[in-house]
């Protein structure tokens, strides 16, 4: 990622003065609404109001994406490590990986007990049939 420093110190100097006259106001309507502004929310405020008033914030913007873009825990990974290894236990140990692959995106993708998608798909043909032809690797 390249980044321009000079340019992004003045991106980052318009953005704290944007915030700091912002900050009280955010701070009132969380009170009386109840409801906390989300960081995003925050941002898209401070990048609608460069847009509005034509400031750039080129270096800035891919900052914050790069940012936003990190994962805040390893909850999901760790999720699905956990189901693999519900999966792929000593009895199942011989399934081939692809097989494990299978399993783990229909159960993250899908959310469905493996009883409750066999009843859900069990009388759609065209999706069987679909799933048994080459016509899914074109």
């Amino acid at each position: 990622m390249k980044i321009n420093n000079d340019q992004l110190f003045d991106e980052v100097v318009l953005a704290q003065e944007y915030l700091q006259s912002n900050w009280e106001q955010w701070k009132q309507e969380e009170t009386t609404r109840d409801m906390i502004i989300s960081s995003e929310e925050k941002w898209l405020m401070l990048f609608g109001h460069f847009k509005e008033n034509y400031i750039a914030a080129p270096n800035l913007i891919k900052m914050v994406k790069y940012a936003f873009c990190l994962p805040g825990t390893s909850k999901p990974v760790e999720r699905v490590f956990s189901l693999m290894n519900n999966a792929w236990t000593d009895d199942r140990g011989l399934m081939k990986e692809s097989t494990v692959k299978g399993l783990m995106t229909c159960k993250i993708n899908i959310g469905l007990a493996s009883e409750d998608f066999y009843i859900k798909i069990k009388n759609k043909k065209d999706f069987l049939k679909k799933v048994q032809s080459n016509e899914k690797y074109m």
